[in-house]
């Protein structure tokens, strides 16, 4: 397998925390960042796909049944931003 050579910079307290769980694994820091980057982009990709499945789910909504009633959408938005499945973005359905 082929590798690259990055340089990356963290607080302190980061690295203590980076180090630590590598060895509890038993893996090289560089390992173990790589699997992190690579658990954090398919959790981000997960997240951005249930992001348009329910802007796809509110626009069919809305397609039969008119405009979703704000309150709802503010409910759907707390519901989604207490689940984390949403951050801070704009959330706006589709359509």
């Amino acid at each position: 397998m082929t590798v690259r050579k990055l340089s990356i910079s963290v607080p302190p307290e980061i690295e203590e925390t980076i180090r630590a769980a590598a060895a509890d694994e038993g893996k090289p820091v560089s390992t173990w960042l790589a699997e992190a980057a690579v658990e954090k982009a398919h959790i981000a990709a997960l997240h951005a796909a249930g992001r348009a499945a329910a802007r796809e789910m509110v626009a069919e909504y809305e397609n039969e049944h008119g405009t979703l009633p704000e309150g709802s959408r503010q409910r759907a938005r707390e519901f989604l931003m207490e689940a984390g499945l949403l951050d801070d973005e704009p959330w706006r359905a589709a359509g």
